[in-house]
């Protein structure tokens, strides 16, 4: 006789009570003893099974935003080098002298092409026939290819925001404590200084301290007025938004001057990328220039 199985009622009671109902059947109705091994399953049979309604079905969409694929040469954003045309120019070299009324060919002589481009930083005045003004000579001055490079990065992503219609360029955060050390409030107050002076939008958030002393309220008023202070000095900037008290939680929201009636073609961008150092170069550059024609008079 071939051998029989037997199993005791106990473990047939138990079957029943805990495996057998979580068992799902097959859609065809086959039972789960008869189903194939790696039958496929579709829920339980109370579940209707069925085509999902047009109103609840769920269609993802995913677009692709055109890549930009143009090169991006730095002569597109500066004049440099043999693109200088005119004739003499005042120039700063390397370490930051002025040569007034220099011949351009000696400055492009005067460095290392290797490691630094002349870049033209203002334009000179021409006549109606295009000549150039000797009294009044483009400036140029020797720049790093590290540091132009920089410079070059951030003119196309500006232009790069800019085309997808984000204009200006992106707001800035900072968060400052009214117990805060002289050092640390000074650096904090630089960089406010700094994204002011690029025309951005900053939001200070000025809370007290979560660990340690606590800032009194003449300590704080005097955080507060050296904030003022410092957007107070950056030309047109101002607070368009204030939320909170002093000595608590304070939101202030901040926006620097937006550069208008810039002259030629990319001119905003070249004044919202410049830096500070830059910046302060420039004005003296023409200072020395408007001395220099004032004494040529």
């Amino acid at each position: 006789m071939p051998p029989t199985h037997h199993i005791s009622s106990t473990s047939r009671a138990l079957y029943r009570v805990f495996v057998l109902p979580n068992l799902r059947s097959t859609s065809n109705g086959i039972p789960v003893q008869f189903a194939p091994a790696f039958a496929p399953t579709y829920g339980p049979p109370s579940i209707p099974i069925g085509p999902v309604p047009h109103h609840q079905q769920q269609v993802r969409h995913k677009s692709w935003a055109p890549k930009d694929t143009r090169r991006h040469a730095l002569s597109d954003y500066f004049v440099l080098d043999s693109a200088i045309n005119a004739p003499r120019v005042n120039f700063v070299d390397a370490h930051g002298t002025f040569h007034k009324d220099m011949a351009t060919l000696d400055a492009l002589n005067s460095f290392d092409k290797v490691t630094h481009h002349l870049v033209q930083v203002t334009e000179g005045r021409v006549d109606e026939d295009g000549k150039h003004d000797p009294l009044y000579p483009p400036v140029c001055r020797v720049v790093s290819k590290i540091d132009l490079r920089a410079q070059h990065a951030r003119k196309v992503e500006l232009a790069r925001k800019q085309a997808l219609g984000v204009t200006g360029p992106p707001q800035k955060n900072l968060e400052l404590n009214w117990a805060m050390g002289e050092g640390d409030l000074k650096h904090r107050l630089n960089k406010l200084r700094e994204f002011l002076e690029e025309g951005r939008k900053v939001e200070v958030l000025l809370g007290p301290k979560k660990r340690g002393r606590k800032a009194t309220g003449e300590e704080a008023q005097e955080v507060m007025e050296k904030v003022m202070g410092t957007v107070e000095e950056c030309k047109g900037a101002k607070e368009v938004k204030r939320e909170g008290t002093v000595g608590g939680i304070l939101t202030v929201v901040f926006e620097g001057m937006e550069v208008k009636g810039a002259k030629g073609e990319g001119a905003v961008e070249e004044q919202r990328v410049e830096t500070r150092e830059e910046r302060r170069e420039r004005k003296r550059l023409e200072r020395m220039r408007k001395e220099g024609v004032a004494e040529a008079q």
